[in-house]
């Protein structure tokens, strides 16, 4: 995966730093066929539904999944991106180049073993935890991960 390819230029007018308040309001992108490009709300979403339509909701949750600790001395940040198994992910590190397979990585109590060494500075790793005490562990050490244009302008909570 190149990472690369999710860079893209966003006014900071544009960037919403929290959620809208409340979520009908949030705005919304219609693009028609015959009127072409429209602003409009979410609350305004069933004008433009019609018999036959499929409308796909995405639940997805976002999960404390930015980790920081360390590899021996050295400082490590990684952020979780999939899930391979229970235990089992793929991550962004940094500094990538101090991340080694075999590396035992400590965010607390919370240990990790680098499995694999990918591009762009992924890696697989293996947390040595029981399947149904990883979340409960990230909930615990792991901070909610922000993209950069968001995290430059306001921290985490």
């Amino acid at each position: 995966m190149n990472v690369n390819e999710f860079d893209f230029d966003l006014s900071k007018e544009s960037i919403a730093l929290r959620p809208a308040n409340p979520r009908s309001s949030s705005r919304m992108l219609v693009l028609d066929e015959t009127q072409g490009i429209q602003h409009a709300h979410a609350i305004d979403m069933p004008a433009f539904l019609k018999t036959g339509d499929t409308l796909v909701f995405n639940d997805t949750k976002v999960i404390p999944a930015r980790l920081y600790g360390k590899r021996g001395e050295a400082k490590m940040e990684i952020t979780l991106h999939k899930r391979n198994t229970p235990t089992e992910w793929q991550a962004f590190t940094r500094p990538a180049k101090k991340c080694k397979t075999g590396d035992i990585l400590e965010f607390g109590e919370l240990k990790a073993t680098v499995l694999a060494e990918g591009e762009a500075g992924e890696r697989t790793i293996k947390f040595d935890v029981e399947d149904h005490d990883l979340f409960a562990a990230l909930e615990r050490f792991g901070k909610m991960p922000l993209p950069p244009y968001i995290a430059s302008q306001r921290d985490t909570d």
